[in-house]
């Protein structure tokens, strides 16, 4: 790894190395010259954080007297010499090992890399689930975190779901059973809204009548995300994950000050200084309109009523009722004309008697009241949850700065991009397009262990609207 001149300065306090994960005691500590570089990531696409190290082992020869073999204990203390905040600048890494790479025997040295992952994830690999579970997405989600992974309820961050239901797993990982979960999963938000609306004084004047699978459209959101970050597990919605906590969705605010983007001072090492950037895809209309993110069709049949139903959605009539990072009101107009015609056609088979719970549950077709309509609601919410997946991977990129050792996955940061117009470079007018409110989609701290400790962050970022949140977008 090239160190970067406007890196961070870190302390290490100690690079751990467990010969079992019972011991109290390192077998070595290999935060002297045996460490050469550390790289950490975090990914919202990703169940477990990961790392990799690379070792320089010139006499003590670990590989082969320890041995190692795999599910070694590795704990990563440091201190960030320029943070002050919540943790004081102290942050503790902890991994199994669970694989050896590039090895290189060079005049009595032998250097090789190190994989590291979560805990959680290799223990993952290793346990199946293989009882039935019932309850909410949520509540099962945290049920198996908590008693097939021992993650302590403190270090999960779990949005509640509605509807409830009865799952049996055949012998499924933990993870594929909690991801299996993800579009089925309804924020529970869509029952409070209708609660509300039934209760009002003027229910019947509200568009979140029950009664009506039309008028549930914009009552809540789907498309959720499972992933871990060094402060834990998290199960949220994408609606709640980009919203502040100003609006309806109750998300968390912008983590820090702003971070800008001035190419004249590439080498200030300014801690919120962007000191390069690279612009990925931002939009893709052929992939897209091939997985139907704005607009599809979902085919359903009950075996129950053995009767056959087709739901159209359209993402223009939903777009307003989501949170959105960016300022932009509406689809542009070609997307919009686009939401007019499906263009994917899924399929699902629904029997609400065998997989929920809720007595009440069933339409008035399976001899129920009426009361929850949720074969409605899953239609609609599994087109939903894709076209809000989808959305959000509208702008991508990538920046590099200073090492923020306090930023994870999933958190929202704010950047700012001067307007590149001849006549705004005089000022100093920034993009109102690309500047603005992002998702931190992926993290990667990179470490370097030479005689200078530096560390800097690289970040992959999405959003799924344009412009700067208060401000008018040009997205007509």
């Amino acid at each position: 790894m090239t160190e970067k001149n406007y890196a961070t300065s870190f302390d290490i306090i100690q690079i751990a190395l467990y010969a079992d994960v019972n011991d109290t005691k390192p077998y070595a500590n290999l935060s002297g010259d045996m460490c050469k570089q550390f790289q950490y990531y975090e990914d919202i696409m990703w169940p477990s954080y990961a790392a990799t190290m690379v070792i320089e082992d010139s006499a003590e020869n670990i590989i082969s007297n320890m041995p190692i073999q795999g599910f070694e204990k590795v704990v990563i203390e440091v201190d960030d010499l320029t943070e002050t905040g919540e943790n004081n600048g102290r942050y503790t890494y902890e991994f199994r090992v669970w694989n050896i790479s590039n090895r290189i025997n060079v005049s009595r040295r032998q250097v090789y890399t190190l994989s590291l992952l979560s805990r959680e994830g290799l223990r993952n690999e290793g346990i199946v689930v293989n009882k039935k579970l019932s309850g909410t997405t949520s509540g099962i989600s945290e049920k198996i975190l908590g008693d097939y992974l021992q993650v302590p309820a403190t270090s999960m961050d779990i949005e509640a779901s509605t509807t409830n239901m009865v799952i049996l797993p055949t012998k499924k990982s933990p993870y594929t059973v909690i991801k299996s979960l993800l579009p089925k999963t309804i924020s529970e938000k869509i029952s409070k809204n209708i609660e509300t609306a039934n209760n009002s004084d003027d229910a019947s004047d509200t568009k979140s009548d029950v009664s009506d699978p039309e008028a549930l459209k914009g009552t809540g959101t789907a498309g959720y995300l499972f992933f871990q970050t060094n402060r834990g597990f998290v199960f949220r919605s994408i609606d709640s994950l980009i919203s502040t906590d100003k609006d309806k969705f109750n998300g968390k605010p912008v983590v820090g000050a702003p971070f800008y983007w001035q190419p004249a001072k590439l080498n200030n090492p300014s801690l919120n200084r962007i000191q390069e950037i690279v612009f990925g895809q931002e939009f893709d209309m052929i992939k897209k309109l091939r997985e139907g993110h704005f607009s599809s069709v979902v085919c359903s049949f009950n075996i129950n009523t053995l009767t056959y139903k087709e739901q159209k959605y359209s993402l223009k009539d939903t777009w307003n009722d989501m949170a959105h990072l960016g300022s932009q009101t509406k689809l542009p107009k070609g997307q919009r004309e686009l939401s007019e015609y499906p263009t994917r056609v899924m399929s699902t088979i629904l029997d609400n008697e065998v997989f929920n719970q809720d007595p009440k549950i069933a339409s008035v077709d399976d001899g129920g009241d009426g009361s929850h309509r949720y074969q409605d609601l899953q239609l609609h919410y599994l087109s939903q949850g894709l076209a809000r997946a989808g959305l959000l991977f509208n702008q991508q990129l990538t920046i590099s700065i200073t090492g923020h050792l306090e930023l994870c996955a999933g958190d929202k940061i704010e950047i700012k991009i001067p307007d590149q117009s001849a006549e705004a470079a005089k000022e100093t007018a920034y993009d109102q397009e690309h500047s603005g409110t992002y998702l931190i989609k992926q993290v990667n701290h990179q470490f370097n262990m030479g005689d200078s400790r530096t560390v800097y962050t690289v970040l992959d970022l999405v959003r799924d609207s344009q412009g700067i949140q208060d401000q008018e977008s040009n997205v007509k």
